[in-house]
This record gives structure tokens, sequence and C-alpha cells, in this order.
């Protein structure tokens, strides 16, 4: 019961973005190509960031790549029952086509963010750059928001130049109540309960201030991948041309109803 009401909550107090994009991908897999492209613009920097973390290569290559993945989305946009299902397939494909190569980056952050786990990069760029809603990412990887809170608590030591594994467990639980906190609305008295929890791990607070001293410099890093107004637009009209003379595939009949109860049925994307 109680998953129920939680589903009812998420569609009546859904934001207006949200609402929005529902609408597009209702209009996209009727074969509106201009509702997709909509869509599609609200991922494009989680795209473009996330393939940058991966590696250092030029940006019209990593442009290239994710206009192809985009593409080979619309064609298996019937696939999708729901807007969890259309990211689904973003981050398979975003993990299935992340490039290979060198990594090092003159930078040290950089090239701490391309050593992360691709789920754990994929993780912290859409919480942390995209401030996608914890749900949405826990949805997305098929995992429960305290593990979420677990990988996402990882990254950012691992960001922070210390080793996840080096910690005690204790500390890690420790680290993990601050991310759910701070996920969380303010408690006042929940607050002061992990001050005092905190203040027993000197490990953990040198921990949570590296991270905060680190966020700017991670603002920095985002920024560098994205694209200028004119490369956006450029990047958009290359996928409109696109799909609009690449065919949809029809899923079966019996892969729409297994994907009305569990979204398992769609094509693995692989693009050049």
């Amino acid at each position: 019961m109680s998953s129920l009401r939680s589903f009812f909550f998420r569609l009546t107090h859904a934001s207006p973005e949200r609402k929005a994009s529902r609408a597009h991908l209702k209009l996209a897999k009727s074969g509106d190509a201009e509702a997709y492209l909509a869509l599609s613009a609200n991922y494009l920097d989680l795209s473009l960031v996330y393939f940058g973390g991966c590696l250092h290569e030029t940006s019209e290559t990593r442009f290239a790549r994710v206009e192809q993945v985009f593409t080979a989305l619309w064609q298996h946009l019937p696939y999708a029952e729901r807007m969890s299902d259309f990211e689904y397939m973003l981050a398979s494909a975003l993990f299935d086509n992340a490039p290979d190569g060198s990594i090092t980056s003159p930078e040290a952050l950089v090239t701490k963010l391309r050593l992360l786990a691709p789920k754990n990069r994929f993780a912290f760029i859409a919480y942390e750059f995209e401030n996608w809603p914890l749900r949405w990412v826990a949805l997305l990887l098929r995992m429960r928001p305290r593990a979420l809170h677990h990988l996402l608590s990882e990254a950012r030591c691992e960001l922070c130049g210390i080793s996840w594994q080096s910690l005690a467990e204790e500390e890690r639980e420790c680290l993990q109540a601050i991310s759910i906190s701070m996920d969380a609305s303010p408690n006042l008295r929940a607050n002061q309960e992990l001050c005092r929890r905190i203040a027993s791990f000197p490990r953990v607070s040198q921990i949570k201030a590296l991270w905060l001293e680190l966020r700017p410099e991670l603002v920095e890093v985002r920024h560098r991948y994205l694209p200028e107004i004119k490369e956006r637009e450029q990047l958009l009209g290359n996928i409109l041309k696109a799909i609009q003379i690449a065919p949809m595939s029809q899923p079966p009949l019996v892969d729409r109803v297994v994907n009305t109860v569990h979204f398992a049925r769609h094509a693995k994307i692989k693009v050049s």
C-alpha cells in the first residue's frame, strides 16, 4: 500500500518540467520529431559531461557520439512506457558507448572523475551536476535510496583523494548519514545528533570539509564540457535531421506488455 501511495504521490506532485517531459515523450512515441528534440534537449548536458568525464577527446568527437546516441534512442523510443524507461535506455547507452583511451588529465580532479566506475560516475553527474532528484537516479539505477547514498559517498571520497576502502565501517556509515542529511529537509534535532556523531570521527570531518571546498572546482569541470549556444543549436539541428530519416523500431506486443510492468525488453544501443 505504501508503494502505491508513493506512486500516486509522484504522479500528482511532479514538477512542471517533469510533466512537460512526459508530454514530450508521449508525442515523440507517436512520431513527433520536434517533441523528441525538446525531450532530448533536457539530457544533452548530462550526456556530454558523462562522456567528457570518461577520457580526453575533441569536442567534435564527443558531439558526434552524443548525436548518434540520441538518434538511436529515437529509433528505440516505442519500447519506453515511462520517463524512467527512457532515462534507463539513455544511461545504458552511455555506459555501453563510453570511449576507451587515456584518462589522464593535467588536472588531478578530472583524472579522479574519470577513474570512477561508470555507474558511480553517472550517479554523481546526474545528482551533483544536473540536480536530478535522488529518487530519479535511484529508480534509473534500480537501487534503493540508501544504496545510492552509499555510492555517492564513495564517489565523493574518491574525488577528495581518499580511498573508500581505507575507511572503517563506522566512518562509512557516518558519511552516508551526511549524504542523507544533505538530501533531506533540514531537521534541527537530527542535524545536532549528526554533528555529535561526526565529532567522533576526525577523518569524516576532514572529508566533509574537503568535499565542500571541492564543489566550486567541480562546477568549473562541468562547464568545461558544456557546449556554447551555437554548438548546442548545431547539435540539436543534427539530431533533428538524423531522426527525420531514421525509422522507429516497433516492439513486439509481448515486449510492450512486459515493459508496462517492468522495463526489461529493449535493444542494446551501440554506436560507432
